[in-house]
């Protein structure tokens, strides 16, 4: 089943017009991160590499490790409370030159895994948020990369 209260894993991906270098730099960073995540906004560092984030949701505090693997093109995002965070995000990008796509492009990737405990109501609010924020990584790289430029 694939409906949106079975699933299990959630893909929302993009081509975005940036070198995979640098989306994977700016989606390691947490300040980048705190600007398009709606269950983190306003990242800041909380202890150690542990960053607190407030949702645009419910207001609550949302507690974030950020774990990059360059060589896989894999960032992993633990999210949870202040005393316990699950690995159930992650982001993968891939050079799409491997791909027989353009220079300077790369597919973003954005998963989600869905936690036991979490509601159909609560599952379905991810997903939609994922397909939100896969637009948002979009525009802010691009922009990101055009000012720098």
């Amino acid at each position: 089943m694939r409906h949106a209260e079975s699933a299990i894993v959630h893909v929302a991906s993009v081509e975005v017009a940036v070198p995979a270098d640098y989306a994977f730099d700016r989606l390691s960073d947490a300040a980048f991160v705190g600007g398009w995540s709606l269950g983190s906004m306003g990242l800041a560092q909380h202890d150690g590499e542990v960053f607190v984030g407030t949702s645009l949701f419910d207001r609550s505090q949302a507690f974030v490790e950020i774990h990059p693997v360059r060589k896989l093109g894999l960032i992993d995002y633990s999210v949870g409370s202040a005393s316990h965070r699950e690995p159930r995000i992650y982001i993968r990008i891939t050079d799409a030159r491997m791909l027989g796509w353009q220079d300077s492009q790369s597919i973003v990737a954005l998963h989600a895994i869905r936690g036991g405990a979490a509601t159909p109501e609560r599952w379905a609010r991810t997903c939609t948020a994922h397909e939100t924020e896969i637009l948002l990584i979009k525009a802010q790289l691009e922009r990101a990369f055009g000012q720098a430029a």
